[in-house]
């Protein structure tokens, strides 16, 4: 049993969470959303408070059997709620989710680094929106909804939330309650694989939201699915700005440019280290890291996360980030690895 801090039940002042380096969450409470979906509440050792938008996501350092893994959790909490986050995981192949379920428990530590991201309202600015989510895929969504409900926001927004059936769709008993809190809120959930169900199709989802070109686009979910919805806002006259989506599912990487005989080799050097190695122009830095068998950590490896963040002594970079930097990190030389290619040979702080 966890020992009660009667200091909880105050209120008090206390310093920020560090969002750029890693510190220890300690998990309070959990509880299962469905069989294979379980919600973590996660507040921070040293009692500071996590300032965060709704719709950014925290990196969390994972030690499993198998050694250290980084993988990224959108927070599916309110923003109006800084005293703790909680993070929404569907247990999957592989040793990150399914570690986290079998071993976060109430009491135990964990490092974490953010928040990061960019995908939300703060960035995505409109008088009406339409989230469209998949799976699990609605955990940024329910942080945007319980912000809007818990700050008294005027929110028109219409949920899309696609599920197989309906013993996995997530917190609709919250999000029905939502929808009394929030009366500009329509929920519509579909299922996949119920008797009578329909596909996901770009045709439904238009039938669903007819008026779909006048509102602002965010989706989140695999990504044959957000390539679906990309493709249907796009014909349904959604302009570009008005269009977000975000996924951790990077099941099909980034296409890499294969280098030619032709191509620049630079030699990429950890100053600590001493270690050396050769990456063709052509080629991410961290692909070359990985190659050449160095540690690097990384996670979303799309210059989302920020995790493979890394002081840039010399040299220079051709570098297109998806928000896992800041200008003023940039400015004082830092650079994203994964999303990074060498324009001169380059010298790294590892």
């Amino acid at each position: 049993m966890i020992a009660v801090d009667p200091a909880d039940w105050g209120s008090r002042r206390r310093r920020r969470f560090p969002p750029e380096k890693w510190a220890s969450l300690i998990c309070k409470a959990v509880w299962d959303e469905t069989p294979d979906v379980r919600t973590f509440l996660l507040t921070p050792e040293d009692g500071s408070r996590i300032e965060h938008d709704a719709g950014q996501f925290m990196t969390l350092r994972i030690a499993t059997p198998d050694g250290i893994v980084e993988r990224c959790y959108t927070i599916a909490s309110s923003a109006a709620r800084d005293a703790g986050i909680e993070i929404t995981v569907k247990r999957q192949a592989g040793a990150a989710s399914g570690h986290l379920h079998d071993s976060l428990i109430p009491g135990a530590r964990i490092e974490a680094f953010g928040p990061s991201g960019r995908f939300g309202p703060v960035s995505w600015p409109g008088a009406r929106y339409a989230l469209i989510a998949a799976g699990s895929g609605v955990t940024p969504m329910l942080s945007m909804l319980r912000t809007a409900a818990d700050r008294g926001i005027v929110l028109d927004a219409v949920l899309v939330q696609v599920s197989p059936d309906h013993t996995d769709m997530i917190a609709t008993q919250d999000i029905a309650l939502l929808t009394r809190r929030l009366p500009g809120l329509a929920h519509i959930p579909v299922t996949t694989r119920t008797p009578g169900a329909l596909r996901p199709t770009s045709d439904l989802l238009t039938s669903l939201i007819p008026d779909l070109a006048d509102r602002t686009v965010l989706c989140c979910g695999p990504q044959p699915f957000m390539a679906m919805v990309r493709a249907m806002a796009r014909d349904a006259g959604v302009p570009q700005e008005s269009y977000g989506e975000e996924s951790f599912d990077f099941s099909s990487p980034e296409a890499e440019i294969t280098p030619t005989a032709d191509t620049p080799l630079r030699n990429v050097t950890f100053a600590r280290s001493g270690k050396v190695f050769a990456c063709a122009e052509t080629t991410m830095i961290l692909a070359a890291v990985k190659a050449a068998g160095l540690p690097l950590p990384s996670s979303c490896a799309r210059g989302m996360c920020g995790t493979c963040k890394t002081f840039k002594h010399s040299g220079e970079v051709t570098m297109a980030h998806d928000g896992g930097i800041r200008q003023r990190e940039i400015d004082r030389g830092f650079i994203l690895p994964c999303v990074s290619r060498p324009l001169t040979d380059i010298v790294l702080d590892c």
